[in-house]
């Protein structure tokens, strides 16, 4: 065992993801504060305001498992330094969208943006590659919680850019992703290289013929940690794009709006300080649980509430909820993993996973909220989480199971 993972303290590079972690979601949160906005601006209709930041997290799904080969081969930092290139790429097509006022030039810079959030989704990983046990957990909330860095800046920086004399409307916002991605280049350059490359060898790379079966292998407490990121995930864009449209139609204006984000973004990223407190103190499956319930309390507060001050109040535990299923699932997948020849390549499996229900996330709540409404898409999100407890505690029993058996 090394020194790294024989003390408690963690190791310093942590750190650094910490801030790569804060700038990368800044950039999220500046996107999903004017995304929507941006869209019913440019769309030709009302119902396709959110295609772009769908394609964001569609593009996100198409990368993630490609993103993750590309680590293994080339390293963790290679990696990094192409999603701060798809970043600033994605700033400068943004802003020639609105410059231009093209809606195809939109959705582009968006799909740009899903590449770049696919790479950067593998800090927290690439942070706990040589931590062992209850230091992994500390390590992942750690930088999960560099978000919360976000929740200032991002809507400070929509704020502060939305309107400039000369400009259109939110042009400067994309050119911030573009200095974000140029500070993120920096710090990336300051990570320890040996830190980055000591798992990338031969017999990482020859996990496909080595481990054929690997996902028939895992234990089922895997795809509990997978479900509980991949439905938190899911159902947090879902409502939190949709809560910015009922904001809109109640007519609230952008700076409130923003406000309510910014709560909203602080209730994601301030419990990360104490998630590994909790998840050593409850476990991370009763962390996980928690947060299920906090969802459902969100939900149901939209159903029977309207008006801007229910929607601030359910946006703050919808960021709760999304801290304790994301980042306890986010570690869980993590421990599961440990010893795994195949860790890697599960990770890249899990992290499709969420993609997927992040991407369905991001595409459906214009669609929903013309169809079955704000209410309507509220009550399918209880359904969907009953379900999702159900098919947790399944597989927590058939866990129990093997071990029974293996004894």
């Amino acid at each position: 065992m090394s020194s790294t993972e024989a003390t408690s303290s963690l190791p310093k590079y942590v750190y650094l993801y910490f801030l790569c972690q804060s700038l990368n979601a800044t950039s999220a949160v500046i996107s999903v504060t004017v995304a929507a906005t941006v869209g019913l601006l440019i769309a030709p209709s009302e119902g396709w305001a959110t295609l772009p930041y769908g394609m964001q997290f569609l593009c996100m799904l198409l990368a993630t498992y490609p993103v993750s080969v590309l680590m293994t081969r080339k390293g963790r930092k290679f990696g990094f330094v192409v999603g701060a290139l798809g970043l600033a790429s994605a700033g400068l097509v943004g802003y020639h969208a609105v410059m231009e006022n093209s809606f195809i030039a939109l959705m582009l810079a968006h799909s740009l943006l899903g590449i770049s959030m696919a790479c950067t989704n593998y800090y927290r990983f690439a942070a706990v590659d040589n931590l062992v046990g209850k230091t992994k957990t500390r390590a992942v909330s750690l930088v999960i919680a560099g978000g919360l860095v976000s929740a200032v800046l991002g809507p400070y920086i929509g704020s502060t850019f939305r309107e400039v004399d000369g400009f259109p409307l939110f042009a400067l916002c994309y050119m911030a992703l573009v200095a974000l991605a140029a500070v993120n280049i920096l710090i990336i350059a300051l990570l320890p290289k040996e830190i980055m490359d000591k798992k990338v060898n031969t017999s990482d790379s020859k996990i496909s013929t080595d481990a054929p079966n690997f996902l028939t292998n895992v234990s089922p407490l895997f795809f509990v940690a997978v479900l509980s990121g991949a439905l938190g995930f899911g159902l947090m864009n879902l409502v939190m794009i949709q809560s910015s449209l009922q904001m809109h139609h109640l007519h609230v204006h952008f700076d409130h709006s923003a406000m309510a984000i910014q709560w909203h973004v602080v209730a994601m990223f301030a419990p990360s300080f104490l998630s590994g407190f909790l998840v050593g103190k409850l476990g991370h499956q009763k962390v996980i649980f928690t947060g299920l319930a906090l969802f459902m309390a969100t939900f149901l507060i939209n159903l029977f509430a309207d008006g801007y001050a229910s929607i601030l109040v359910s946006l703050i535990t919808l960021g709760l909820a999304w801290n304790f299923t994301y980042v306890s699932g986010s570690a869980y997948i993590s421990v599961v993993l440990e010893g795994n020849k195949s860790a890697k390549k599960l990770q890249g499996v899990g992290e499709t996973g969420i993609a997927l229900f992040a991407m369905a996330g991001a595409m459906t709540p214009a669609l929903l909220i013309s169809s079955i409404g704000w209410k309507g898409t509220n009550l399918l999100c209880i359904c969907l989480v009953i379900l999702c407890v159900l098919v947790q505690l399944l597989l927590i029993v058939s866990n129990k199971r093997q071990v029974m058996k293996a004894v």
